[in-house]
């Protein structure tokens, strides 16, 4: 059984341009982001992440209520985005990014596409659930189900 600090780490290749995957992930995020995995169910009017330092990753209701469940860390257009995960084990929300787990998004120019590697790390930081939390997000309805909705995305939008 491994450490819940070593993290997880998903690798995509993808048919578009390390630009337009970073578009994508970040600009396009409700787009892709699987609806049945935000916390305002039928009320989401919008989800986002605010392509910035300090900017927050959102969800909006349309009863006017507005949902931080993450902060951008850095953001380097187009080669990546760090964000803190403010999203607890049993789908809390972290009040404070400086208690949240740490998530690495990187975009790598190919020689027909990109890839986009993301990273899950610091689990440590959610306690005694750190590793149940780990490997939940490594599992097949954690990262690797929203990863294979933006795959999917980004192939249809290869195709237009």
């Amino acid at each position: 059984m491994s450490a819940p600090d070593q993290g997880c780490s998903f690798t995509l290749s993808l048919p578009c341009s390390r630009e337009a995957a970073f578009d994508l992930f970040v600009d396009g995020f409700g787009n892709w982001w699987p609806k049945d995995y935000a916390f305002s169910g039928d009320t989401l009017q919008e989800i986002g992440i605010e392509p910035q330092l300090g900017g927050a990753c959102y969800e909006q209701t349309t009863t006017g209520q507005r949902i931080v469940w993450g902060t951008v860390l850095s953001i380097e257009r187009p080669l990546y985005i760090r964000l803190a995960w403010q999203i607890g084990p049993d789908r809390e929300i972290i009040a404070d990014p400086a208690a949240a787990s740490r998530v690495m998004v990187v975009f790598r120019e190919l020689r027909e596409g990109s890839s986009m590697e993301l990273t899950h790390s610091e689990f440590l930081r959610h306690g005694v659930n750190g590793e149940a939390y780990r490997e939940a997000m490594a599992s097949e309805e954690g990262w690797p189900r929203c990863l294979e909705a933006f795959r999917k995305k980004a192939e249809a939008l290869a195709r237009r």
